[in-house]
């Protein structure tokens, strides 16, 4: 990720953790030979006036305790191991400790949870806090709170709230781990592209083998910065272009080597981005520089103008795709300071500034 989402944008996240607390409720009387506590009184009482009406709920719950009860010693403890580690959000992110998937479940109750977590999920699109749904106050404050573009490919905006909402992407696949499937810690807008081009319904905490990896929490990170420098100069048709290597900055590293796995962030980069807009932003610096300082200059002083570019031309953050362009920029000059090929680059970026424009 390169930025996180405001904190506050979990201020309405009750949801999904009281119905995990009613569910382990009604376990622990099967458990002791009991019966769950009757509808609504096995509800909090601060979350009863929102949760009474939806008689759905009560069917699943019921449902699932009924299926619960008639599992082995053995078969209620992956249930419950599998809630314990499904919920544990944020650690579960950044341990590499087991966590259940619900293909480990007794095939009984496999279907009912999935049923009640699809159902808990749809009501965060229905039950509101003033005029607006649990959904939409999550996506506003993340839109106001500065969130505009997707932080986990920095290229595409968000819509503004009042629009159709951007989806609510499911970093924890639902299928695999339904008891997070309503936690709004598991559950950060993303752009189309991210969510159903890219990401879709990989497993974020396994890899395609199996073993565990960790990622970034959306909402407290890591975040990484993105690096060009290791990009090189190369001959292309009898051209001297970039080949572009990105790398991530920040954070640890096997978090972002999830990142880039699941959303192919650096091949994005390189096709959709530096590819495609390298030579128009080398056409941009030109005229620039071609207005401020005209032509006939030497290859010297062209080069020691890219540091005022980047500083005061450059858009500066994640709008319009800077943070690539400046790391772009910040390469080429890296490369014009280079002991060995500088004058060669040098004197290519003065070629281009004098015959491009």
């Amino acid at each position: 990720m390169l930025f996180p989402y405001p904190a506050d944008a979990l201020a309405s996240n009750w949801l999904n953790s009281e119905v995990i607390n009613v569910l382990i409720e009604g376990m622990d009387a099967i458990d002791a030979g009991g019966m769950p506590a009757a509808w609504p009184g096995c509800v909090s009482a601060e979350r009863r006036l929102a949760l009474e009406p939806r008689r759905g709920l009560k069917r699943h719950l019921e449902d699932f305790w009924a299926s619960y009860e008639q599992l082995s010693g053995g078969e209620k403890k992956t249930i419950r191991d599998s809630i314990a580690r499904q919920t544990d959000l944020p650690g579960v992110y950044s341990d590499n400790n087991p966590c259940p998937v619900s293909d480990d479940f007794p095939a009984q109750v496999r279907g009912i949870t999935k049923t009640l977590f699809d159902y808990l999920f749809n009501l965060l699109g229905e039950i509101k806090d003033g005029d607006k749904c649990i959904r939409d106050i999550q996506y506003a404050t993340v839109y106001y709170g500065g969130c505009r573009l997707c932080p986990f490919c920095g290229l595409n905006y968000f819509r503004a709230p009042e629009a159709p909402r951007h989806a609510l992407d499911h970093l924890m696949d639902k299928q695999r781990y339904p008891f997070s499937a309503a936690d709004l810690r598991n559950l950060p807008p993303t752009c189309h592209e991210c969510n159903s081009h890219f990401k879709g319904t990989s497993d974020i905490l396994h890899r395609e083998n199996g073993t565990r990896r960790r990622c970034s929490d959306p909402y407290s990170g890591p975040v990484f910065e993105v690096s060009l420098r290791a990009s090189k100069f190369v001959e292309v048709d009898g051209r001297t272009l970039p080949q572009w290597k990105v790398d991530f900055i920040g954070g640890q590293s096997e978090q972002a080597e999830t990142w880039d796995a699941v959303y192919k962030v650096k091949t994005r980069y390189c096709r959709d981005v530096l590819d495609k807009d390298f030579l128009s932003w080398l056409g941009h610096f030109s005229r620039w520089y071609t207005r401020t300082f005209g032509k006939g200059t030497t290859a010297i002083e062209v080069a020691g103008q890219l540091p005022n570019y980047i500083d005061g031309v450059i858009q500066d953050g994640f709008a319009d795709r800077a943070f690539l362009k400046a790391e772009a920029f910040r390469f080429v000059h890296s490369s014009c300071n280079d002991p060995e090929g500088g004058d060669d680059i040098r004197e290519w970026l003065r070629n281009f500034v004098e015959y491009s424009t």
